[in-house]
């Protein structure tokens, strides 16, 4: 069986673009470095939005908001909160702020893709005093 030279580069073309426009998408399901948090992303409130799925907290304290500044929010469940919400596209990221539920604080954010599989995430109390992350995509 032979191959036409124009149907293997139309289709090498279109293998190519499939994976430039996976590269090109933020929303799925993304793995951060601590406590293998699950953190579905997805389009909401006019922006990039990010809720928890899951997570291997060691205790089944570690289901609740315990860290929140707030005492009235410390008794909410973990898995189903949102993050982020509404992050804005700025110049090839998304920026807005960030809720960590590790400490109960929340930062100013800048998400920005990496790969297909890779996303940074950046939270910062002021410009330097920030932290970043590396999010794994899992689907």
């Amino acid at each position: 069986m032979r191959v036409r030279k124009g149907l293997l580069v139309g289709a090498l073309v279109m293998a190519a673009s499939a994976g430039a426009a996976e590269q090109a998408s933020p929303y799925g399901t993304w793995r951060t470095p601590e406590r293998g948090g699950l953190i579905e992303v997805s389009q909401c409130d006019g922006g990039l939005c990010g809720k928890i799925l899951g997570g291997t907290g060691s205790s089944p304290e570690d289901r609740f908001d315990r860290n929140n500044k707030n005492p009235a929010l410390r008794s909410r469940q973990l898995i189903g909160l949102y993050v982020f919400r509404g992050l804005k596209p700025a110049g090839g990221s998304w920026k807005g702020s960030i809720y960590n539920p590790s400490d109960g604080g929340t930062y100013s954010a800048t998400v920005t893709l990496k790969s297909a599989s890779e996303m940074t995430v950046k939270g910062c109390v002021v410009w330097p005093l920030c932290k970043t992350q590396v999010w794994a995509k899992v689907k």
